[in-house]
């Protein structure tokens, strides 16, 4: 199950980002951007809401949301969603999704794995179009391609049901 979709939703973001860098063991950076969760509970709700409706599995909580900035060069890798193990209410993620907020940059690339591993080419790429969302299942692999100009601005966010 993807679902692509429109949100139109204002958000009101600090002045001061925190710094979301990830890196892997062997020390290479696999997420470069800045990061800042929104814990509104009305907003999460509303998102969850919206969310809820288009799929038949069973969803019962939100994590908050993360708004992300991503300079030149700004990048996420190949990474899946899930965790090992659920957390502490038993509860795991099911569904990802990411809202575009902006336009004025170019690369920053949103690709999905979909494709059989022997296929060349396994993953679509979805447009980076202002309030363009994607929902998908948070098992699947995904990434941020690097940003070549601008600052790449997003909102994902993680649904959360039992196992």
């Amino acid at each position: 199950m993807i679902h692509y979709t429109n949100i139109s939703k204002s958000f009101s973001v600090p002045n001061i980002l925190e710094d979301g860098v990830i890196t892997e063991e062997s020390g290479k950076v696999k997420r470069n951007s800045k990061i800042f969760f929104i814990k509104d509970t009305e907003t999460c709700k509303e998102i969850f809401n919206l969310i809820n409706k288009t799929t038949v599995i069973q969803l019962t909580d939100i994590e908050p949301l993360q708004y992300s900035e991503y300079g030149v060069g700004g990048e996420y890798g190949w990474h899946r969603d899930i965790h090992d193990n659920p957390y502490p209410n038993g509860l795991i993620r099911k569904v990802s999704f990411s809202t575009i907020l902006n336009d004025d940059f170019e690369g920053g690339e949103f690709d999905i794995e979909t494709k059989n591993p022997a296929d060349k080419k396994r993953y679509d790429t979805f447009d980076n179009k202002k309030q363009n969302t994607i929902i998908f299942p948070s098992h699947m692999w995904h990434r941020v391609r690097p940003v070549k100009s601008g600052v790449r601005k997003s909102i994902v966010g993680w649904v959360l049901g039992p196992p």
